[in-house]
């Protein structure tokens, strides 16, 4: 057991020197895309101070040094990354609750018509309806035909916008399917025009965190919309997508920014030239509301991050959400502190 805690120790601390050093990588390419330098001897030594007094350490300084360049100046009540991820995030999402946001073919029996509905889930080698009936592979065919339309084949698992393929219905074949793994089979989402407008090639997500307080009530901390660029069919960040930070009654930044460093990217999408400051999506409390709704639904884990699509109704649709790492810890350094500061941490 000795053994076991000595090896822990030494583990996180290599982590925590890796993370850390990633923060000093990404402050200097912060600065060099500025040109200016926000971080100066006395601003280094308030940062400490404050992570000494507040976190317990001061070795909590470079994320808060980074945010700082990030935004600029240095603000009271952000959350260094690494004391986010390793401190606070496991014990307002502890294990194994945030394991269940991985089971993509659950969504829809947990979270009701705020998900998309599947047409077809792939579980332990079977297909089967929404309402857990064995789909014999024979008519399966029949089905996609009948459908005639694109679908999204989603593997459980994945992250990022990773293990997700578009096709046809028509191109469907159900015997390409690996057996160990589960898929969710559901329609393409057809997004309301003012997404589509931006950028037509991926679904274009509203990206909302929301936090169950101590008193049990919930709130939204933050909101932003993700979209893609250059053909590409996800809109995710870390699949070349960009984000537009919007505030809670709906209004959205005039540029986009890029998330590790806070740099300005634009006032308009670089492919289709549609600019932002003219986004106006009327069911955005609609979305919010959904999502507090949902929330309510799985209290296991006090902050969830959801990827919302508004289809061509009008109606909010959950692709994905994440319990395991909610991350939203750049958008605090830009926009925020989202979370109080003297909020039990």
């Amino acid at each position: 057991m000795m053994l076991n805690r000595l090896f822990e120790t030494i583990k996180m601390g290599l982590i925590l020197s890796y993370v850390r050093n990633q923060a000093h990588i990404q402050r200097r390419d912060a600065v060099r895309e500025k040109g200016i330098k926000a971080l100066d001897r006395k601003t280094k030594r308030t940062i400490k101070k404050y992570a000494r007094q507040r976190f317990g350490k001061a070795s909590y300084w470079p994320y808060l040094a980074l945010y700082t360049e990030i935004r600029g100046q240095f603000i009271k009540g952000w959350i260094p990354a690494d004391y986010y991820r390793f401190k606070l995030l496991p014990k307002i999402n502890p294990k194994p609750s945030v394991y269940m946001d991985a089971l993509k073919t659950f969504d829809y029996r947990l979270f009701g018509d705020f998900a998309v509905k599947p047409l077809l889930l792939y579980i332990n080698g079977l297909f089967y309806n929404t309402e857990m009936e064995v789909v014999e592979k024979n008519s399966i065919e029949t089905m996609m035909a009948e459908y005639d339309n694109e679908i999204v084949i989603k593997e459980e698992g994945g992250w990022g916008g990773e293990q997700v393929s578009v096709i046809h219905s028509n191109d469907f074949d159900e015997t390409r399917f690996d057996k160990r793994k589960n898929f969710v089979i559901q329609p393409y989402v057809r997004q309301y025009k003012v997404l589509n407008d931006l950028y037509p090639h991926s679904v274009n997500t509203l990206r909302v965190n929301t936090f169950i307080r101590k008193n049990g009530s919930i709130d939204t901390l933050s909101v932003w919309l993700r979209f893609g660029g250059d053909g590409r069919r996800v809109d995710n960040i870390t699949s070349g997508g960009s984000y537009l930070y919007f505030d809670l009654n709906g209004k959205s930044e005039k540029v986009s920014y890029d998330m590790s460093t806070g740099s300005e990217q634009g006032d308009r999408h670089k492919d289709t030239g549609y600019i932002f400051s003219d986004i106006k999506i009327p069911m955005f409390n609609k979305v919010l509301d959904a999502c507090k709704d949902a929330h309510k639904k799985y209290p296991y884990v006090r902050l969830i991050a959801w990827d919302v699509a508004v289809d061509s109704s009008g109606e909010p649709k959950l692709l994905e959400w994440n319990a395991n790492n909610p991350e939203f810890v750049y958008t605090d350094a830009k926009f925020g502190p989202h979370w109080y500061e003297d909020e039990e941490i």
